[in-house]
């Protein structure tokens, strides 16, 4: 009971560092602000190394309290086997790794994972940052079909549909690893694990969100371990907080009511956008902005009449169906009409946003999924033009894809992904 009062002020303590620094509800997470959730991570930060080796020495002789991440063979006893697991694990040559998804619930995984389904298409985009998609298997149909964005899997099996897919076709592929959503579909998370285990046990299943600001980092880093790529994910992580703490420290001493009032829209024709908590809300934050529905939670219903009375500086309009990656660079005439269409709605014609002229839109290939911190670096670029002249999305961008995805795009001859356009320094 004493382990657990005290991960529950240390992890108080976490939210209240973390919200400070972005403003509370962000939700954001950097590798500062959580405890990597893997048994064995005695100390409870971002890694296991040999600190949590004398971390755990000093649990078993008395002098420190324990953690819930002590225990690092989750056998219900904490003594000299939990220090080789953390060594096991440490030196890459442990055959088992405990650790809780991105719902929270313990997870035992097989290693060394050599065969992997990714269902959940962000987990196959981490797995790829991390140089771990030679390992993949079997696609979801909907990742396939993404030929501009996974050309190198065109010749992988699809076992079908991402939010369920054919059980029959993973057993027949026999992967090491299958990685589905951990906090979206979660019944059929369920149903999935409890088929595969008890078709074949050898099968090991995980919910990896990969693509929650609020997760995005720790999922990264628990593949890292999963997969034997500890050392690549710890180099991508480093560089996305580089960027990311960039426009966090250029944003601390914005007082909160200077910071622009945003609308996110385009999930629909009509007004539907996401509240506190929301994915969507947490990249506005991140980007400084407020969102004007930050008040309420969840995906929600918007009332015209509600917008217009909030009175949004800045509406963005992100569209899923309008592709960036698949264009010629100046194949813009989707995006122009559908700004015009929004600028021209007779109900927000009073609004500021629209007075101003402050209406972009954005492609899902630059805030679907694990490309949502693209998202951020262009809404910061367009709320806070002064602080960020310095910040070039595009070159971010094209870093992401080259050194991270490892693909052969030049953003300078292809790709629309946001409208209009940034100019050119």
């Amino acid at each position: 009971m004493k382990a657990d009062l005290k991960r529950s002020l240390v992890a108080l303590l976490i939210m209240a560092a973390s919200s400070a620094a972005w403003g509370v509800g962000s939700g954001a997470q950097s590798n500062e602000s959580f405890s990597l959730d893997i048994f064995g991570n005695a100390n409870m930060d971002d890694t296991i190394d040999e600190a949590d080796i004398d971390y755990l020495r000093g649990v078993i002789s008395g002098t420190n309290p324990a953690t819930n991440l002590s225990d690092a063979n989750y056998d219900g006893t904490i003594d000299d086997r939990d220090i080789e697991q953390i060594q096991k694990i440490i030196s890459r040559e442990e055959t088992k790794l405990i650790l809780r998804d991105s719902s929270g619930n313990v997870v035992t995984i097989k290693t060394p994972v050599k065969s992997i389904i990714p269902v959940n298409r962000n987990a196959a985009e981490a797995l790829r940052t991390i140089k771990a998609s030679e390992s993949i298997v079997g696609f979801s149909e909907s990742a396939l079909n993404d030929k501009s964005y996974f050309p190198e899997f065109q010749g992988v099996e699809s076992v079908g549909s991402a939010k369920m897919p054919d059980l029959e076709k993973i057993l027949k592929q026999n992967p090491d690893l299958v990685v589905y959503y951990g906090t979206q579909w979660t019944s059929d998370y369920k149903t999935i694990n409890d088929t595969l285990k008890k078709a074949n046990p050898d099968i090991s299943v995980i919910g990896l969100d990969c693509f929650k600001p609020e997760t995005y980092v720790e999922d990264i880093l628990k593949l890292g371990y999963i997969v034997g790529k500890v050392e690549d994910a710890e180099q991508f992580v480093d560089w996305y907080d580089d960027k990311m703490d960039k426009i966090k420290g250029a944003l601390e001493d914005v007082p909160e009511e200077a910071k622009p009032r945003v609308y996110e829209g385009g999930r629909s024709d009509f007004y539907q956008t996401g509240g506190s908590g929301s994915s969507s809300h947490n990249v506005i934050v991140m980007a400084g902005g407020r969102n004007i529905f930050g008040d309420t939670s969840g995906d929600v219903a918007v009332d015209p009449e509600a917008l217009v009375e909030r009175d949004p500086q800045f509406i963005i309009w992100k569209i899923s169906n309008i592709g960036g990656y698949s264009l010629e660079k100046d194949n813009t005439t989707k995006f122009e009409d559908k700004r015009n269409e929004i600028m021209s709605r007779p109900e927000l014609a009073n609004v500021s946003a629209i007075r101003d002229g402050n209406v972009y839109i954005q492609s899902a290939d630059i805030f679907f999924g694990g490309r949502y911190f693209l998202s951020i670096v262009y809404m910061a670029k367009w709320l806070h033009p002064d602080l960020f002249k310095d910040l070039d999305p595009q070159v971010i961008h094209q870093e992401y894809l080259t050194r991270f995805q490892r693909l052969d795009y030049d953003l300078d001859k292809r790709g629309v992904f946001v409208y209009p356009p940034l100019e050119k320094k």
